[in-house]
Protein backbone atom coordinates (compact mmCIF):
# COMPACT_ATOMS: atom_id res chain seq x y z
CA UNK A 1 0.00 0.00 0.00
CA UNK A 2 1.32 3.40 -1.00
CA UNK A 3 -0.29 5.93 1.33
CA UNK A 4 -0.42 9.68 1.55
CA UNK A 5 0.99 10.61 -1.83
CA UNK A 6 -0.29 12.97 -4.47
CA UNK A 7 -1.46 10.76 -7.36
CA UNK A 8 -0.85 12.20 -10.83
CA UNK A 9 -2.34 10.24 -13.72
CA UNK A 10 -4.40 10.68 -16.89
CA UNK A 11 -7.41 11.78 -14.81
CA UNK A 12 -5.54 14.59 -13.11
CA UNK A 13 -3.98 15.16 -9.72
CA UNK A 14 -5.42 14.21 -6.32
CA UNK A 15 -4.48 12.79 -2.93
CA UNK A 16 -4.89 9.01 -3.01
CA UNK A 17 -3.70 5.70 -1.64
CA UNK A 18 -2.61 3.03 -4.12
CA UNK A 19 -2.84 -0.71 -3.43
CA UNK A 20 -0.27 -2.77 -5.31
CA UNK A 21 -0.19 -6.57 -5.53
CA UNK A 22 2.50 -8.48 -7.41
CA UNK A 23 3.67 -5.28 -9.08
CA UNK A 24 0.22 -4.30 -10.36
CA UNK A 25 -2.04 -1.50 -9.18
CA UNK A 26 -5.24 -3.17 -8.02
CA UNK A 27 -7.02 -0.33 -6.20
CA UNK A 28 -6.88 3.45 -5.92
CA UNK A 29 -8.80 5.34 -3.27
CA UNK A 30 -8.68 7.19 0.02
CA UNK A 31 -7.97 5.65 3.43
CA UNK A 32 -7.35 2.17 2.00
CA UNK A 33 -6.21 -0.45 4.49
CA UNK A 34 -3.07 -2.45 4.08
CA UNK A 35 -0.72 -4.56 6.16
CA UNK A 36 2.44 -3.15 4.64
CA UNK A 37 2.37 0.62 4.12
CA UNK A 38 4.85 2.81 2.29
CA UNK A 39 4.49 6.42 3.46
CA UNK A 40 4.47 8.64 0.37
CA UNK A 41 3.65 11.87 2.21
CA UNK A 42 5.05 14.80 0.27
CA UNK A 43 5.72 12.61 -2.77
CA UNK A 44 4.20 12.31 -6.21
CA UNK A 45 2.83 8.89 -7.11
CA UNK A 46 2.53 8.43 -10.88
CA UNK A 47 2.58 5.79 -13.59
CA UNK A 48 6.03 4.99 -14.91
CA UNK A 49 7.51 7.62 -17.19
CA UNK A 50 8.96 7.02 -20.67
CA UNK A 51 11.98 8.98 -21.92
CA UNK A 52 11.76 8.92 -25.71
CA UNK A 53 15.23 10.38 -26.32
CA UNK A 54 18.19 8.97 -24.41
CA UNK A 55 21.84 8.60 -25.33
CA UNK A 56 23.03 5.34 -23.78
CA UNK A 57 26.35 5.61 -25.67
CA UNK A 58 26.68 1.88 -26.14
CA UNK A 59 28.23 0.68 -28.37
CA UNK A 60 31.33 2.81 -28.71
CA UNK A 61 31.44 5.20 -25.77
CA UNK A 62 30.90 2.91 -22.80
CA UNK A 63 33.17 5.00 -20.58
CA UNK A 64 30.51 7.74 -20.74
CA UNK A 65 27.51 5.46 -20.18
CA UNK A 66 26.37 1.90 -20.79
CA UNK A 67 22.95 0.45 -21.37
CA UNK A 68 23.06 -0.92 -17.82
CA UNK A 69 24.06 2.36 -16.13
CA UNK A 70 21.67 4.48 -18.20
CA UNK A 71 18.73 2.16 -17.57
CA UNK A 72 19.54 2.05 -13.85
CA UNK A 73 19.63 5.86 -13.65
CA UNK A 74 16.34 6.06 -15.55
CA UNK A 75 14.65 3.52 -13.26
CA UNK A 76 15.85 5.38 -10.17
CA UNK A 77 14.27 8.52 -11.62
CA UNK A 78 10.86 6.88 -12.11
CA UNK A 79 11.21 5.89 -15.75
CA UNK A 80 9.94 2.46 -16.78
CA UNK A 81 11.14 2.72 -20.39
CA UNK A 82 13.72 4.60 -22.46
CA UNK A 83 14.26 4.91 -26.20
CA UNK A 84 17.94 4.67 -27.14
CA UNK A 85 19.06 7.00 -29.93
CA UNK A 86 21.13 5.49 -32.77
CA UNK A 87 24.05 7.94 -32.82
CA UNK A 88 26.51 5.43 -31.39
CA UNK A 89 29.76 4.07 -32.80
CA UNK A 90 28.98 1.99 -34.77
CA UNK A 91 25.59 3.56 -35.42
CA UNK A 92 22.43 1.52 -34.95
CA UNK A 93 21.94 0.95 -38.66
CA UNK A 94 22.10 -2.82 -39.07
CA UNK A 95 20.57 -5.91 -37.50
CA UNK A 96 23.72 -7.12 -35.76
CA UNK A 97 24.32 -3.87 -33.86
CA UNK A 98 20.66 -3.31 -33.02
CA UNK A 99 20.29 -6.95 -31.95
CA UNK A 100 23.23 -6.54 -29.60
CA UNK A 101 21.69 -3.44 -28.02
CA UNK A 102 18.35 -5.20 -27.60
CA UNK A 103 20.04 -8.23 -26.02
CA UNK A 104 21.97 -6.05 -23.57
CA UNK A 105 18.83 -4.12 -22.74
CA UNK A 106 16.77 -7.24 -22.06
CA UNK A 107 18.09 -7.54 -18.51
CA UNK A 108 18.04 -3.82 -17.69
CA UNK A 109 16.14 -2.28 -14.78
CA UNK A 110 13.75 -0.54 -17.18
CA UNK A 111 12.60 -1.38 -20.69
CA UNK A 112 15.18 -0.38 -23.29
CA UNK A 113 13.64 0.32 -26.69
CA UNK A 114 16.06 0.78 -29.56
CA UNK A 115 15.55 3.29 -32.30
CA UNK A 116 17.55 2.81 -35.49
CA UNK A 117 19.02 4.98 -38.21
CA UNK A 118 16.97 6.09 -41.18
CA UNK A 119 20.12 6.00 -43.32
CA UNK A 120 23.31 3.98 -43.21
CA UNK A 121 25.88 5.62 -40.98
CA UNK A 122 23.46 8.52 -40.43
CA UNK A 123 24.98 9.91 -43.64
CA UNK A 124 21.65 10.79 -45.27
CA UNK A 125 22.40 9.11 -48.60
CA UNK A 126 21.37 5.43 -48.46
CA UNK A 127 18.47 3.94 -46.52
CA UNK A 128 19.26 1.62 -43.63
CA UNK A 129 17.60 -1.82 -43.88
CA UNK A 130 14.40 -0.59 -42.26
CA UNK A 131 12.40 -3.74 -43.00
CA UNK A 132 14.98 -5.99 -41.38
CA UNK A 133 15.25 -3.67 -38.38
CA UNK A 134 11.47 -3.56 -38.08
CA UNK A 135 11.57 -7.35 -37.92
CA UNK A 136 13.73 -7.05 -34.79
CA UNK A 137 11.11 -4.83 -33.18
CA UNK A 138 12.39 -1.37 -34.12
CA UNK A 139 9.51 1.07 -34.54
CA UNK A 140 11.39 4.38 -34.35
CA UNK A 141 13.76 5.55 -37.08
CA UNK A 142 15.89 8.69 -36.81
CA UNK A 143 19.25 9.99 -37.92
CA UNK A 144 19.41 11.72 -34.52
CA UNK A 145 21.85 14.61 -34.65
CA UNK A 146 21.94 14.63 -38.46
CA UNK A 147 19.23 15.58 -40.89
CA UNK A 148 18.32 13.64 -43.99
CA UNK A 149 18.98 16.60 -46.29
CA UNK A 150 18.25 14.73 -49.52
CA UNK A 151 14.49 15.07 -50.02
CA UNK A 152 14.43 12.02 -52.30
CA UNK A 153 16.03 9.80 -49.67
CA UNK A 154 13.64 11.08 -47.01
CA UNK A 155 10.67 10.57 -49.31
CA UNK A 156 11.72 6.94 -49.92
CA UNK A 157 12.08 6.41 -46.16
CA UNK A 158 8.61 7.80 -45.50
CA UNK A 159 7.06 5.79 -48.34
CA UNK A 160 8.76 2.64 -47.11
CA UNK A 161 7.63 3.26 -43.53
CA UNK A 162 4.03 3.83 -44.57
Amino acid sequence: MIRGGRLVDARGERPADVRVCDGLVIEVGEQLRGERVLDASGCVVAPGLVDVHVHLREPGDEEAETIETGARAAALGGFTAVVAMPNTDPPLDDAAVVGSVLARGAGALCEVVSSACVTKGRAGTELAPMGELHGLGVRIFTDDGNCVADAGVMRRALEYAS
